[in-house]
């Protein structure tokens, strides 16, 4: 995937992941959010990559999402 100027890409790991459904709940919400471009969850590894417009919205906004779904993210690497 190419990354346009305006895009950059956030890897978040996760906590409280425990199966398929859990990080498909997580992409899901993830991808609501206006300016999220892709985003891939995988529960065995607790990683979620984002591909986001930062002027659009932000990594706060992002950790808010995963933790009002019953998640929680440890730390995140821009």
């Amino acid at each position: 995937m190419v990354i346009s100027m305006a895009e950059k890409k956030v890897t978040l790991m996760l906590e409280g992941l425990h199966c398929g459904h859990c990080a498909e709940t997580v992409a899901n919400g993830l991808k609501k959010l206006k300016g999220v471009r892709s985003v891939e969850v995988v529960y065995t590894t607790s990683k979620g990559k984002v591909v986001y417009d930062p002027d659009v919205v932000k990594v706060d906004e992002m950790i808010k999402t995963v933790k009002d779904l019953g998640y929680d993210v440890k730390s995140f690497k821009e």
